[in-house]
């Protein structure tokens, strides 16, 4: 399945879900993916994609990570991989220790926790566990720079072998909750500036030191002046 970006991707798959359920007479197995779908929000499954990294960012593979769990659930999809229960458990209780304001690589985690259950688009890691209490996704990303080929008088895109983790997302109440953000996410998603609105989670002396500069930002009329113009916030 091909799609031009998550949004129309999100089209697609609830195509196909209403396709199948309508051929196998599932219409309740049908409300309830939708259920659980209807939780991203009116602008669909990629909507909080496109909130975190904006549309410059391609988020195809996760909104097909999202479906691919609901396309499993009802045995439209088999993975590779079935994580034992015990197992999954211990992964899940160490992600926001490993991962929240970390640098993390693909390969840090296969190591980690070994082979995904499926890999979507070679870049978004998924794990399956075998009582189907739901998944977690490790979203890699790689952004492609261009280097000039000496001799060649032209530019080469290149692309990295092993990505960073930019996101974690793991079984919650929602979309947020079930959210982290490694430092690569976090710069991505707030500027290297991050820490300054972000302090969570950060040492005591960093966190005091952040709310110290928010207070001289907010008192310069300049700064005001520029957030109104550029900040989604104002």
């Amino acid at each position: 399945m091909w799609a031009l970006d998550g949004q129309a991707l999100d089209r697609q798959a609830r195509g196909l879900f209403s396709d199948l359920c309508f051929l196998d007479e599932r219409d309740q197995d049908l409300d309830v993916v939708f259920g659980v779908l209807q939780g991203y929000g009116r602008l669909g499954v990629a909507g909080p994609f496109i909130a975190l990294f904006g549309t410059e960012h391609d988020c195809r593979a996760e909104v097909a990570s999202v479906f691919a769990e609901q396309f499993h659930a009802l045995g439209y999809l088999q993975a590779e991989r079935l994580v034992d229960p015990a197992e999954f458990k211990r992964l899940t209780a160490s992600l926001r220790e490993r991962f929240d304001g970390r640098d993390v690589r693909r390969s840090e985690v296969e190591a980690a926790y070994g082979s995904s259950s499926l890999v979507v688009d070679k870049r978004v890691l998924c794990y399956a566990p075998a009582d189907r209490s739901g998944w977690v996704f490790f979203d890699c990303f790689t952004e492609c720079r261009s280097d000039y080929v000496p001799g060649a008088g032209r530019y080469e895109g290149r692309v990295g072998e092993d990505p960073l983790v930019r996101a974690v997302r793991r079984p919650a109440t929602d979309f947020e909750a079930g959210l982290i953000l490694t430092l690569y996410g976090k710069v991505l998603r707030w500027g290297p500036g991050w820490w300054l609105h972000q302090p969570e989670g950060l040492p005591d002396e960093q966190r005091a030191i952040a709310a110290q500069l928010r207070h001289i930002e907010s008192a310069d009329p300049s700064q005001s002046l520029r957030r109104s113009r550029h900040d989604p916030r104002s």
